[in-house]
């Protein structure tokens, strides 16, 4: 008997497999479809990710973030965590029971967390910071110009005081020797200058001293001199004498007296009594008169050649007497305050090495140079055997009376061009920037007219990295308080 197989009924079971296969496909298209979207970080997964994920980024350069702890490679501080999405949850519970973020004046507040808002001071929970105090703001006006770089006290643990090296030291009360040092400039002395000049116009018709830089003795004879006056007074003289000659017995006393009329004549326009009794014995004029000097010296200046023409007063040549010479010292407005008369001062001179020249300051001038801002001391220095030359450069040295001051060292004192300050040792690791009035600089120390108290501790070295994180931690600061206040506004 031939059994007939009946296809058309499904096997027992098979119904029950099909919807097996069918939820193992829909649980993988949705596997796919989460796995997608988690890709993308599309909703829901974005919004998870967000509240989930954590960074670390440093409190002092929240430039460096990472997603993993770590240390700040700039400072070396330990970065704290945060969160993208909204408030991390260390943030979160410290902003609890704080209310609004804004700190009033009066107020603490974090220059890295504005919300950390208290009533007095502290640490902030989150980085470990100091807090600041909330200063005052203005009201609104238009846009503020950009904010001036301020300072702000400065904490650092023993770690970072070893990497910075910072080293103290103590304000001084002591004696501050101090010195000017300025340029120096040899000129002649001006009280031994002397003149070679003309009485009468003429003619020069030869120059016995003819360079300048030779040396002239007292009465040398130094031009002769062609003039028409002079020979004119020749001729006066001349007749004068043969007048008292011939009218002697009858004139008397009157002849003599215009013979002497003619002779001072001539000595006031400078001819010597040499050739005043070759022309009375002789009865000859002289063609040309001599021209002597008045004083001994060397040639400064020449101002005529042979054959020139010249008037009463025109000066021939000037002689200056070089016993004793003038050094003269630049003095700068910060120097007047301590530059007096009677001074030692000492100079030293690039031409001669080796020799230091002595002398006191023999003048102040009152008068500053408005082009150089500088006034000038007179010295007076001894010249005997001729090295000192005028035009010569040198260095100037004026000893200052030394005075009980206080006193830092030079490398404590800050200057950023509007103001000088120091930083100050509150207490171990806390330092505080002070502003100070400076007096003398030398390079024993600086003097402290104010700001500073004898025995306080300063810093002497590592206060530039200090400055740098006091800029850096009072622009925060700034901007924290300007964040802050407009927030308020809102």
């Amino acid at each position: 008997m031939n059994t007939i197989n009946d296809f058309s009924t499904p096997p027992p079971g098979t119904r029950l497999m099909g919807q097996v296969r069918w939820a193992l496909l829909a649980v993988l298209a949705v596997f796919a479809a989460g796995a997608v979207l988690w890709y993308f970080g599309a909703w829901p997964f974005g919004a998870a990710d967000g509240a989930a994920g954590t960074y670390y980024r440093c409190p002092m350069h929240p430039q460096i973030v990472q997603e993993r702890p770590g240390a700040c490679p700039i400072c070396g501080m330990d970065l704290v965590a945060f969160d993208p999405g909204g408030a991390a949850p260390e943030e979160a519970a410290a902003h609890e029971g704080h209310g609004d973020a804004a700190a009033r004046p009066g107020q603490w507040t974090c220059p890295m967390h504005a919300q950390i808002v208290q009533d007095e001071p502290g640490e902030c929970p989150i980085c470990g910071m100091d807090l600041v105090q909330q200063r005052a703001r203005e009201g609104d006006g238009p846009a503020p110009e950009p904010l001036p770089a301020v300072h702000s006290e400065v904490h650092l643990d023993a770690r970072r005081l070893q990497m910075v090296g910072v080293t103290t030291g103590v304000v001084e009360k002591r004696s501050l020797a101090d010195e000017i040092r300025t340029v120096a400039l040899i000129t002649a002395d001006e009280s031994k200058l002397g003149m070679v000049h003309t009485k009468v116009p003429g003619w020069i018709e030869h120059l016995a001293v003819s360079r300048v830089g030779e040396r002239v003795r007292h009465g040398q004879l130094v031009a002769r001199l062609y003039s028409l006056e002079l020979i004119a007074a020749q001729e006066d003289f001349l007749a004068a004498r043969d007048n008292a000659k011939a009218l002697g017995e009858i004139a008397g006393e009157q002849g003599s007296a215009l013979l002497d009329a003619a002779r001072r004549r001539l000595r006031l326009l400078d001819m010597s009594e040499k050739e005043i009794a070759r022309l009375e014995s002789t009865g000859e004029i002289q063609r040309t008169v001599g021209v002597y000097a008045m004083g001994s010296g060397v040639v400064l200046t020449r101002d005529v050649t042979e054959g020139h023409k010249v008037e009463g007063g025109t000066t021939i040549m000037t002689l200056a007497d070089l016993s004793s010479v003038w050094a003269m010292l630049d003095l700068y407005e910060n120097d007047l305050a301590v530059a007096s008369k009677g001074q030692t001062a000492r100079v030293t001179l690039n031409g001669l090495p080796g020799r230091v020249f002595e002398g006191r300051v023999d003048y102040v001038y009152p008068v500053m140079d408005e082009k150089t801002r500088t006034t000038k001391a007179r010295v007076v220095l001894k010249n005997k055997d001729g090295a000192l030359r005028p035009g010569m450069y040198g260095t100037g040295r004026i000893a200052v009376d030394p005075r009980d001051s206080l006193v830092v060292p030079p490398e404590a004192v800050m200057d950023n061009g509007d103001r000088r300050y120091v930083f100050t040792v509150e207490s171990p690791g806390h330092f505080v920037p002070r502003p100070v009035t400076v007096g003398r600089r030398t390079d024993a120390g600086v003097e402290i007219l104010s700001g500073l108290s004898e025995g306080e501790t300063i810093v002497t070295s590592g206060n530039f990295l200090l400055d740098a994180e006091s800029r850096m931690l009072g622009v925060a600061q700034a901007g924290v308080s300007d964040d802050a206040g407009a927030h308020a506004g809102h």
